[in-house]
């Protein structure tokens, strides 16, 4: 008896052992420089870096990132088409489609950045001290500015203009086509220096300087509620919870730090 339930455990060790992995795909930006973006075909950035690190250590999936307009990953997974959107800040409150999360990988810090000129009278308190002024915010990142900000647009205290890509936001305020704009801080010295050593400047442009600190925003992978309640994905539950235990044995360690740093 003793064999034969020996046997049994063996065969299923090396069933599991070999068992084909689940395929899943996450979704995330394709033009978040320097934290999601494509490149020749290829899905690069700190960011997924870091995830890459988790996804390489669990067991029993095969995971693929997929970067997508911003706009049609949030539809994916408004829609329940999509399993996970990477790269996504906490958005329960207003985003009903896009819960449960995982653990956070990363933080943002926001700021407003905006010409010289713009910041010659202090401007230290967000959004208050800049009424009528025109400032810029990537598209389809709804609420990223905070909700004074955004009943401040609604009442046409300040002018929002939207567009994609960090470099395009940053041209446009060096040009003068806005006063400000609205990004993380990695972002805007990555990209920033970026178009100062391509040339992108042009000769009259204005230098964009940080202005008040916006927000901190804890970076996680959102899960679509519809998905999951569809049961196409039975295995979220264990997918969930390898992704968040290797993140925080990684955080643990300094690994995850090594990697956001290193960048």
């Amino acid at each position: 008896m003793k064999k034969l339930l020996f046997s049994i455990f063996i065969l299923l060790l090396t069933s599991n052992a070999y068992a084909t992995p689940i395929k899943v795909t996450i979704y995330t930006d394709d033009s978040l420089r320097p934290y999601s973006f494509t490149e020749n075909g290829e899905v690069k950035g700190i960011y997924i870096n870091i995830i890459k690190a988790v996804f390489d250590r669990m067991q029993g999936y095969d995971v693929k990132i997929v970067a997508v307009p911003w706009m049609r990953g949030k539809k994916m997974i408004e829609s329940g088409k999509g399993f996970g959107l990477a790269t996504a800040y906490f958005h329960g409150h207003d985003w009903p489609y896009l819960y449960p999360y995982s653990l956070p990988f990363a933080t943002d810090v926001l700021n407003v950045y905006c010409g010289k000129d713009i910041l010659k009278n202090e401007r230290a308190v967000w959004p208050d001290d800049y009424e009528n002024l025109r400032v810029g915010r990537p598209s389809g990142y709804s609420g990223f500015g905070g909700p004074k900000f955004d009943e401040m647009v609604k009442e046409k205290k300040i002018s929002l203009e939207e567009s994609k890509g960090a470099v395009t936001q940053i041209l446009k305020v060096g040009a003068g086509r806005v006063d400000c704009i609205l990004m993380d801080q990695t972002t805007f010295h990555v990209e920033y220096q970026k178009a100062i050593h391509d040339g992108r400047f042009l000769s009259n442009w204005k230098e964009p300087i940080s202005g008040a600190e916006i927000s901190r925003n804890d970076v996680y992978i959102g899960y679509s509620k519809k998905a999951i309640q569809s049961g196409k994905y039975p295995f979220h539950m264990d997918f969930r919870q390898q992704f968040d235990s290797e993140l925080y044995k990684m955080i643990r360690s300094g690994e995850r730090d090594k990697i956001l740093y290193s960048y």
